[in-house]
């Protein structure tokens, strides 16, 4: 199964914290995807679970 391509547009306020996320992607020898898709996942688990998430 071909992967699909996704875009982020990354406000100009946020670039600073965009390059931070890459160098530590880097560090970790993590793609940037690879390191969203854990974030996304860190984040839905505390949240998901928590009565008052919507």
């Amino acid at each position: 199964m071909p992967s699909q391509r996704k875009h982020l547009y990354i406000r100009e306020q946020d670039v600073d914290l965009w390059e931070r996320a890459a160098q530590y992607a880097q560090e970790q020898r993590l793609s940037m995807g690879g390191l969203i898709m854990f974030a996304l996942e860190a984040y839905l688990a505390e949240h998901e679970s928590r009565p008052d998430a919507e």
